[in-house]
């Protein structure tokens, strides 16, 4: 009975008023899409993080960086994915940053990976050992293409998620002021 209804009051209504109640409803829902896409983000992070991590020297100093940069990403992302959720504009904004963070990450782990392959690359878990189950090639090239992979994945969902919020934000911004302004003008 109440789909009849609504979709009866939502032909009724003309554009300008359907746009209204559409950025009323946000003040009562969630910005679902920039949290689903936020977190697809961190999970793309996790594991270019998993393949970088299992790719590259752990008795190199930088190690203890990227797990501490990680460890940022993992906890930050996650802060900026539930403010974004209740329309928060700064939080969209550090999604944004989170997002140019992983695509800069691209020209540190898995280039040094690809192009100091020798030197840079550590003993990995996968091993060619035929005893022993291996989930990635023990070719470094492979990891890094892998990684650098996961990691544009991570940033174009970190910045989409941004984007989105922002825009939502500001959309939710500019009609809670109307409804403010109307109330000063009003009394």
């Amino acid at each position: 009975m109440n789909n009849v209804e609504n979709k009866n009051d939502l032909n009724k209504m003309s554009e300008l008023e359907f746009g209204k109640n559409k950025v009323e409803m946000m003040r009562y829902r969630d910005n679902s899409l920039s949290y689903k896409l936020g977190f697809g983000g961190l999970a793309f992070s996790i594991l270019a993080c998993f393949v970088c991590l299992n790719s590259f020297n752990p008795h190199n100093v930088m190690t203890i960086f990227a797990i501490m940069l990680n460890v940022v990403i993992l906890l930050g992302g996650f802060l900026c994915i539930e403010k974004s959720k209740a329309y928060s504009f700064g939080g969209s904004i550090g999604l944004v940053v989170f997002g140019a963070i992983c695509g800069a990450r691209i020209f540190w782990i898995p280039l040094q990976i690809i192009f100091k392959n020798e030197e840079y690359l550590g003993m990995t878990i996968t091993t060619d050992n035929k005893d022993q189950l291996t989930y990635l090639p023990t070719d470094g090239t492979f990891r890094a293409v892998l990684a650098i992979v996961f990691l544009v994945a991570a940033a174009a969902l970190f910045i989409a998620a941004g984007y989105i919020g922002m825009q939502r934000s500001r959309k939710l911004t500019t009609y809670l002021n109307s409804i403010d302004n109307k109330k000063v003008g009003g009394n």
